[in-house]
């Protein structure tokens, strides 16, 4: 872990952030009551993108795949065209929309970011695109304000996947990058004392989803 990582991460944390705010005062809530609907509602209402559901036969005539496709963007300088698979799980369907309304954010160019269930077909430069795209889904889909509240509740792993609407799969790399970058600051600023930050960060993730252990996300 190096001040870079740390950084970036930062940087993407605080564009979500930013639009988490926009749409909470658009919608006249608290952030931490959003879900992803309002944040795609916004975007389509706003920034000229369209969501449209497909299924495996409609993306075949997008796009030429092999292995299967969650998403698709497609982006020129007039809007956006976001097409997820509908015939995957709701939970998949929601990250899926997050994730590619991530492109539409972070990544500028006019050109097509698909999201494929075979990753090893991803270039060296899609995988960064496609790693920040996820981490922004996780951060809308959950956003930090929400997290800290129901935790502050004590409340367990499960209601959290529930209340966003996202799987325990996402929901646990969401915690598990919350609790990674907090601990890589601490370690770095203020000194602490931690041999592995990813191992005790694995560990502190699995005691609270498997043992209830209380969680502190600042």
């Amino acid at each position: 872990m190096n001040n870079d990582e740390i950084e970036k991460y930062t940087e993407l944390e605080n564009q979500a952030n930013q639009l988490i705010e926009t749409v909470a005062t658009e919608n006249n809530c608290d952030p931490q009551d959003l879900k992803w609907w309002h944040i795609a509602n916004y975007l389509e209402n706003n920034h000229k993108i369209v969501l449209v559901p497909l299924n495996k036969n409609e993306f075949s005539t997008i796009i030429a795949d092999n292995y299967g496709i969650y998403g698709l963007t497609l982006k020129d300088s007039r809007m956006a065209m976001i097409c997820y698979n509908n015939e995957c799980t709701e939970t998949r369907q929601h990250f899926t929309i997050m994730h590619e309304i991530g492109h539409f954010l972070l990544h500028k160019n006019n050109q097509t970011y698909p999201s494929l269930m075979q990753e090893n077909d991803y270039t060296e430069e899609d995988q960064i695109f496609e790693k920040e795209a996820n981490n922004m889904a996780g951060m809308l889909l959950a956003n930090k304000k929400a997290i800290q509240s129901l935790l502050n509740d004590r409340k367990p792993f499960n209601y959290l996947c529930k209340y966003f609407g996202i799987s325990n799969q996402a929901m646990r790399i969401r915690l598990f990058n919350l609790f990674y970058f907090q601990t890589a600051k601490q370690v770095i600023e203020e000194e602490k004392q931690v041999k592995n930050i990813f191992i005790y960060s694995q560990q502190t993730i699995a005691n609270y989803i498997y043992k209830n252990y209380q969680l502190n996300i600042k």
